[in-house]
C-alpha cells in the first residue's frame, strides 16, 4: 500500500470522524468551533509565509556572502 493512499484515508476518515461530532454540537458550538479552526489556519499559513521569508532572504545573504568571498 502507498504511503499517500494510507495518508489520504486516515486524513478523510478524520474528517468524517469531526463533522460526525459537530453534528451533535449545538449550532453556536459548532460556529465556534469552525471560526477558530478559521483563525488557526490563517495564522499557521501567515507562520508559513514568514518562515519561507526568512529562509529565502538568509539564501540570499549566504549566497552573496559567498559569492563575495571568491572575489578576494
Amino acid at each position: 500500500m502507498r504511503a499517500s493512499l494510507l495518508a489520504g484515508l486516515i486524513f478523510w476518515g478524520t474528517m468524517a470522524r469531526v463533522l460526525s461530532e459537530l453534528m451533535t454540537l449545538s449550532v453556536e458550538h459548532t460556529q465556534q468551533g469552525l471560526l477558530w479552526l478559521c483563525n488557526g489556519m490563517w495564522a499557521g499559513a501567515g507562520g508559513m509565509v514568514i518562515f519561507a521569508l526568512c529562509r529565502c532572504l538568509r539564501q540570499d545573504r549566504t549566497q552573496k556572502h559567498n559569492e563575495a568571498d571568491h572575489e578576494h
